[in-house]
């Protein structure tokens, strides 16, 4: 699975998730820091990742477009802390299958996982 990172998402969870070997790109490598959500969305769909998020937007923007042209996980853990997303989104993303993501919303919460 392949990830596209928005700029909420702390440089300490990109480090621990390509320490996991997971293919990520922030979207400031992309060139497209500051963007609106609408480009960050294109560019992933272009390159076939899946939207790493704390961004609430992204829901919303996803269920304008039907069928969702990419995945998006959003993260919307209590404590957003590097330290406590890394601790429950790596084993989170270990075991789910990239179908299970492919083209869905995905809500990430403590102990709790929505897929919509």
């Amino acid at each position: 699975m392949k990830f596209l990172t928005d700029e909420n998402i702390a440089p300490r969870v990109v480090t621990a998730l390509r320490g996991e070997g997971f293919d990520v790109l922030t979207v400031s490598e992309a060139k497209f820091s500051s963007a609106p959500d609408e480009k960050v969305l294109t560019l992933a769909v272009k390159q076939k990742r899946v939207i790493l998020t704390h961004d609430k937007d992204f829901g919303s923007l996803l269920h304008q477009l039907q069928p969702p042209p990419c995945g998006v996980i959003l993260l919307r853990l209590r404590n957003q802390s590097s330290r406590n997303v890394v601790k429950h989104l790596i084993p989170f993303l270990k075991k789910i299958q990239p179908e299970k993501v492919k083209n869905k919303l995905v809500v990430f919460q403590e102990g709790k996982v929505r897929i919509i």
